[in-house]
């Protein structure tokens, strides 16, 4: 591997590493690491073909509504919100929604239902800075893309969060395939991260049922991570906690430490 191949691959290992809402700092570190002009551009474009591909961007689109970068709503140079009606273009190197333009997406009926229900669904259970929305694949009108994402990005309080959900639906086969992942970030007084998902893949399903479907499995997938985190902590992290009692007094180093084998091997000169 030369240098420059290198190089990105090391760029697009700190960009996918990189926790929730650090974008911008991560884009600002790595620019002053490579302190030269073409850094820019490299940079822009590794984090765009992330976005594109597999960490879908939730960006605000109007003062209320969010819309989502992925390459299942990119058609053209530009990017389309079925719900919004709306096109846009994004600028990776300032972060940055530009160039919005209403009009230009084109209706169908079945999608555009799937989506309200999509929208209710989301509107009751992702709280915070989320977006949910369903596509029909460009090439091949049987197949439809759902993707949900959730931020809680939470500064104050040292912690922030991500979920996200993919959906495939296939629908001749009657398959709905995907992968819902979550990143967890807490770094108050230090730094625990999360970073866990599942792979989907149900049969039986169709246009009519396939919200219920993926609620089923999300809610799932939280009761499942629910658990697990209680499990880690009175289990696992519980062994990782000192075992001796703080009693909060000092040792008195000169007198015990010859009650302990090791001082008096020290004290006699043994090794």
């Amino acid at each position: 591997m030369n240098n420059t191949a290198s190089l990105q691959a090391i760029i697009r290992s700190m960009i996918e590493d990189a926790p929730p809402g650090s974008a911008a700092p991560i884009q600002k570190d790595i620019k002053t690491i490579l302190n030269n002009e073409d850094s820019r551009k490299v940079i822009a474009e590794d984090l765009k073909q992330y976005h594109l591909n597999k960490n879908y961007k939730l960006v605000k689109l109007t003062d209320k509504d969010f819309g989502i970068i992925s390459k299942y709503n990119k058609s053209g140079l530009k990017y389309y919100d079925p719900l919004l009606r709306l096109k846009f273009d994004y600028d990776f190197d300032q972060l940055k929604v530009i160039d919005i333009e209403e009009g230009g997406v084109q209706e169908n009926t079945e999608i555009d239902a799937l989506n309200e229900r999509i929208c209710d669904y989301a509107l009751q259970h992702f709280p915070t800075f989320y977006k949910g929305m369903a596509m029909q694949d460009e090439q091949d009108p049987n197949t439809v893309y759902v993707l949900i994402v959730d931020e809680n990005l939470n500064d104050a309080n040292f912690y922030n969060g991500r979920w996200q959900s993919f959906y495939k639906l296939d629908k001749c086969k009657g398959e709905l395939t995907g992968e819902i992942t979550v990143k967890v970030h807490y770094y108050e007084d230090g730094n625990v991260a999360l970073n866990t998902g599942k792979r989907i893949h149900e049969t039986n399903i169709s246009v009519d049922n396939v919200v219920e479907t993926i609620a089923t499995l999300e809610d799932k997938f939280e009761v499942a991570l629910l658990k697990n985190f209680v499990s880690l902590n009175e289990d696992q992290f519980k062994n990782l906690r000192r075992q001796l009692p703080i009693n909060r007094s000092k040792v008195q180093w000169g007198k015990s430490i010859r009650t302990y084998k090791l001082g008096q091997d020290a004290a006699e000169g043994k090794k």
